[in-house]
Formats: C-alpha cells, structure tokens, sequence
C-alpha cells in the first residue's frame, strides 16, 4: 500500500493519518538525534527518526524518534523503546498526541517525551499523567535535555 503523505499509523484495524513535518519540526527532530548519538558509545543508545514501533499485533504506531537501548530488533520492533518521542506538528490535534504518548507508556517505554517546536515547550509522560517540564532526563543515563539544547532560534 502506499500513501500520499506520511506512512499512516495502524491501530486496531484503522489507519490513523500524520501529518507532514515543517521546518521547525524537522529542526528539532534533528536535534534530538544529534544529542543522542554522543550518548551511542558510552550507552548503547541507538536514536532513530520515523520508525514503526508493533505495539501489538493490532497496533503499529510511527514514532518521531524511538531511542533504543542497543541495535533493535527486526523491521518492525515489538519490545518496547528506551524513548519514544514525539514533536509536535502544527497540525496535530492534542488528544490524538496524548492518546499516541499513553500508548508508549503503556506499552512499557521508560522515557516518553513530547517536544513542541511551537511553543518551544517539552513535556514528559509518566504514571501521573502528562507534565510540562523544564528540562528532559533520564538519571540512569545522567542524561538532561533543556529546551535550549532542543530548539534552533
């Protein structure tokens, strides 16, 4: 199959459509990447753009950038990630951003992260919900984000 836009994501039996990058959503996604390939050799971070993560044999969800604690396994990866990332495009609608971001964590992703190149605001998802923040981490990495490391002025 194929499509004209983003490959959609799948989730129970229904194609949920994405939507196109610009500018400052390629911008940050870049980013993210360059941070995390200074971490590749010390801790076998393998940082990816675009990848189709199996969720469940119903559910395949594309993720801005999945961050793999070692070389992942298989086309379509079925265990969950270190990091699933998201960043906001200007034509997200918010609720189908949460849905996609709980799903992560349900799923068993330690670190589920949003990022909004719109708002130059970062956001992490976790047991109590979704939570602006200051700065993204990962303590067992000593690893810190600030928005400043993320967004290109």
């Amino acid at each position: 199959m194929s499509f004209d836009g983003p490959e959609p994501d799948y989730v129970d039996g229904e194609l949920k459509e994405r939507y196109l990058g610009s500018i400052p959503h390629f911008e940050a996604t870049e980013r993210l990447i360059d941070l995390f390939r200074s971490w590749k050799q010390s801790h076998s971070l393998y940082a990816y753009t675009e990848v189709t993560l199996r969720l469940s044999p119903t559910k395949y969800r594309i993720a801005d950038v999945a961050v793999f604690r070692g070389r992942p396994k298989g086309k379509y990866p079925s265990e969950p990630t270190a990091f699933a990332i998201e960043v906001v495009s200007e034509d997200d609608r918010w609720l189908d951003i949460q849905t996609k971001l709980y799903e992560y964590h349900q799923w068993g992703v330690t670190h589920v992260w949003l990022v909004d190149p719109w708002t130059r605001k970062l956001h992490v998802c976790d047991n109590t919900g979704l939570h602006e923040v200051v700065a993204l981490e990962a303590p067992e990495f000593s690893l810190k984000f600030a928005a400043a490391d993320i967004f290109v002025d």
